[in-house]
């Protein structure tokens, strides 16, 4: 009896166990079988989901359209009686004291004109210029300025400081990029997003089309607008931008003559300076030139010159990486180089020999000699942006590969 029923509790253990076994086996079934079919009836909208991605981006790009915002210039002056005074280029606190009644403008050093919004490089500008030239302003609005700034790796500090330092000058910011290239096309979604919405990037596979496509672009494009050209290594004057949207019947194009900086703002070339880039309204981009941006680059055009050996139209940073860089930089455009390597001797050209070009102040030639600038004597030393952000830019303000500090 004893067995019987020891019997009977160990066939019962194992219906128990095998239904259990079932249970879970058809559970897992059931999930699979489950699993598949809402798997299959899943599908995914390739388009829908580029244009999803699309509706993402925070900078413009192909295909998008672009309105260039209306401005009033009054916002730039104060009315004082019956003066009217450009606020950046007046002595707003010293005409706020007088005890007098103030009917003119008083300007604050480094700048002219009744108003006081000529800067001290457009004064000059204007002086040296060998016709005599009548503007007139300032205008109710200002004009929109469109900037084309080719990009690569090599260019990705300068355009940083360029978008920052001109960001209240310049109303759109062109970033065009060799279709082989593919550095700013990684990173763009991220660069510079604070200023996204003024910010056209374009990978083109021939870099000529740029302009074309840039002025599809636009809803409301205007003849009196200014097209603006530079190289990756240029930093315009904003205020003598600044000044141009302001006033009408200026020549054109005008040029940049822009200081001529090597390996950092630290060391100056002897020349002194370079003449580099242009500008010019669309209209006489489109009357004048045949829309031919290229154009601007030339050296030759009568126009107005912006700058001279001791006020500078902008800077000119020639070399200003790590010499690792430099090296890199070298061997990717051997033909932009502005030296003549028949005369250097290629060969000893290495990281060691780079540093010590740059602690001493000597060329890439291996023997003209640079000038030593000096950050707080000199008012042209640097972009505005650069000295205000010299906690990031410090290797361009100060020579870090020499073994004493002279600034």
């Amino acid at each position: 009896m004893r067995n019987t029923r020891f019997l009977c509790r160990r066939i019962s253990i194992w219906i128990i166990l095998v239904l259990q076994i079932v249970l879970i086996t058809s559970y897992f079934l059931l999930q699979n079988e489950s699993g598949h079919n809402l798997k299959s009836n899943i599908t995914f909208n390739t388009s829908l989901g580029e244009v999803a991605i699309r509706n993402k981006l925070t900078y413009h790009t192909f295909g998008n359209r672009i309105t260039l915002a209306s401005i009033e210039s009054s916002r730039l002056y104060v009315d004082l009686n019956t003066s009217l005074c450009y606020k950046h280029g007046s002595d707003l606190e010293v005409m706020g004291r007088s005890k007098n009644v103030v009917w003119k403008c008083k300007c604050l050093s480094g700048w002219h004109g009744n108003d006081c919004s000529q800067p001290e490089v457009i004064w000059r500008a204007l002086l040296a210029h060998r016709k005599s030239v009548q503007l007139k302003g300032p205008r109710k609005y200002l004009r929109r300025i469109i900037y084309l700034l080719e990009v690569d790796e090599f260019a990705e500090t300068s355009t940083e400081i360029r978008v920052n330092d001109l960001n209240s000058t310049v109303d759109l910011f062109v970033l065009y990029e060799n279709q082989r290239s593919n550095y700013f096309a990684r990173k763009i979604s991220k660069f510079l997003k604070e200023f996204h919405s003024k910010i056209l990037y374009l990978r083109l596979t021939n870099v000529k089309d740029v302009w074309k496509i840039v002025k599809s672009s636009l809803t409301n494009l205007q003849d009196d607008d200014i097209i603006l050209v530079s190289g990756p290594s240029d930093y315009p004057n904003g205020a003598a931008l600044q000044y141009i949207k302001l006033y009408d019947k200026w020549p054109q194009p005008f040029r940049f003559r822009l200081r001529w900086s090597v390996y950092g703002f630290f060391w100056q070339h002897p020349s002194k300076t370079a003449l580099k880039g242009g500008a010019c309204t669309i209209s006489y981009l489109y009357e004048t030139l045949q829309e031919n941006v290229t154009l601007l680059y030339n050296k030759t055009a009568d126009g107005m010159i912006l700058g001279d050996l001791n006020h500078f139209g902008g800077w000119f940073c020639e070399y200003c990486y790590d010499s690792l860089q430099i090296i890199k930089f070298l061997n990717a455009n051997p033909s932009l180089s502005m030296i003549s390597f028949n005369s250097a001797n290629l060969k000893k050209i290495d990281n060691e020999y780079v540093e010590d070009l740059i602690e001493n102040g000597i060329y890439l030639d291996g023997k003209t000699e640079l000038l030593r600038t000096r950050r707080y004597r000199e008012s042209y030393f640097a972009p505005i942006f650069v000295t205000n952000s010299s906690w990031k830019y410090d290797w361009l303000l100060i020579n870090l590969y020499s073994k004493m500090d002279y600034y």
